[in-house]
C-alpha cells in the first residue's frame, strides 16, 4: 500500500518538475502525509482499533498544517460515518480544551447532516456525567472523558452549526443534561476538573465558574433553535442568576419549564420524557429540580396536549 502511495507521489511530482514547477518541501511534506491518511482511512476504515489513532494523527496533522485545513475533511468523515463513538471520544481525550485543531475536526464532523446528529446524540451521553464520563474506545482506551470537554464542543458546535435539524433531534437530550451539569458545577467544583477549566479559560475567555458556562452554552442552544421569548422572560425574571444558586437552583428550574411551556410546548413533551427516564434511575441526585420542572409543565400544559402527558405518566 505504501509502495502504491509512493509511486503516485513520484509521478505527480516527476510531471511538476518536468514542467518547470518547483516545490516547497514544507506544503510537499503536508501534503504527502494528507495523501497517506486518505489512503489509510481507505484502507483501513473497516478495522475499529486503528479509528482512535487515525484521528489522533488528524489532529496533529491539522496543529501543524493551519494553512491546510480543509485538506482532511474526506477522511474524518469517512471515520465519523463508519465509527461514530471513537471519533467524539477520541476528539474529546485528545483536545478536551478545544483547541483551533479540534474546532476544525468538529466543524467538518457536524458539516454533513448524516454525521451531525448522532455526534450530538453521543456528546449529550457524556454531558450527562459528571464530572467525567466511561466509555472505551475499539483499542481499549478507558480513558474518562470530562463532561465538561463535551459542554466546550457544543459550544462550539452551536457557533458553526446552520442547519438546526440536528440540533432539533437531540434538544431533549441536550437540555436537560446541560441542566443537570449546570446544578452539579454549582454544589460541587471537583478537583480533577480545575485543571481543564483553567486551560479552557485560557484558551477562550470563558467565565470564572463552569455552571456560568453551562448556563451560557443553555441559551446557546435556545438561540439556536430561536426561542427568544423564553431567553428573554428569563433574564428579566433574573432566572438564570437563580439558576447559578444551589438553594434556588430547583425554583429556577420550574421558571425555565413555566416560560417554556408557554412559548415552546412542542419540546415539552420530550424533555418530560428524558426527565421521567432520570427520575426512574434508584438515586436521582437531581430528583427535586427535575420535578420541579415536572410540576410547572404538567400545570401549565395539561389543557394544551394531553395526550402527551398521559403518554409520559403524569
Amino acid at each position: 500500500m505504501v509502495c502504491e502511495f509512493t509511486r503516485c507521489i513520484w509521478r505527480e511530482e516527476t510531471i511538476a518538475v518536468g514542467a518547470g514547477g518547483t516545490a516547497n518541501s514544507a506544503l510537499s511534506n503536508a501534503e504527502t502525509s494528507a495523501a497517506l491518511l486518505d489512503l489509510l482511512v481507505e484502507n483501513g476504515v473497516s478495522n475499529a482499533k486503528k479509528v482512535p489513532a487515525l484521528v489522533r494523527y488528524i489532529h496533529r496533522w491539522l496543529t501543524a498544517n493551519a494553512s491546510a485545513e480543509r485538506r482532511l475533511d474526506k477522511a474524518l468523515l469517512a471515520l465519523v460515518e463508519a465509527h461514530p463513538v471513537d471519533v467524539v471520544v477520541t476528539v474529546l481525550r485528545s483536545a478536551p480544551s478545544c483547541d483551533r485543531a479540534a474546532v476544525t475536526m468538529w466543524r467538518t464532523i457536524i458539516s454533513s447532516r448524516s454525521t451531525a446528529e448522532p455526534v450530538l446524540q453521543i456528546l449529550a451521553l457524556v454531558l450527562g456525567s459528571w464530572p467525567a464520563c466511561s466509555m472505551c474506545t475499539s483499542d481499549g482506551d478507558e480513558t474518562e472523558v470530562f463532561a465538561l470537554a463535551a459542554t466546550l464542543a457544543l459550544w462550539k458546535i452551536l457557533h458553526l452549526l446552520r442547519c438546526t435539524r440536528a440540533v432539533r433531534g437531540c434538544f431533549p437530550n441536550l437540555f436537560v443534561h446541560l441542566l443537570f451539569q449546570v446544578f452539579f458545577s454549582t454544589v460541587q467544583m471537583l478537583e480533577e476538573v480545575d485543571p481543564l477549566w483553567r486551560e479552557c479559560r485560557k484558551q477562550h475567555s470563558l467565565p470564572t465558574n463552569p455552571n456560568r458556562f453551562a448556563v451560557l452554552t443553555i441559551k446557546a442552544l435556545l438561540h439556536h433553535l430561536r426561542c427568544e421569548s423564553v431567553l428573554v422572560a428569563m433574564e428579566r425574571k433574573h432566572g438564570w442568576d437563580t439558576l447559578l444558586n444551589a438553594d434556588t437552583h430547583h425554583y429556577a428550574v420550574g421558571l425555565l419549564a413555566r416560560e417554556m411551556a408557554s412559548a415552546c410546548t412542542a419540546w415539552c413533551c420530550s424533555i418530560v420524557c428524558c426527565l421521567l427516564e432520570l427520575l426512574s434511575e434508584e438515586m436521582c441526585p437531581w430528583e427535586l429540580p427535575a420535578m420541579a420542572f415536572l410540576v410547572e409543565v404538567s400545570l401549565m400544559a395539561s389543557a394544551a396536549w394531553p395526550s402527551c402527558l398521559h403518554l409520559s405518566g403524569l
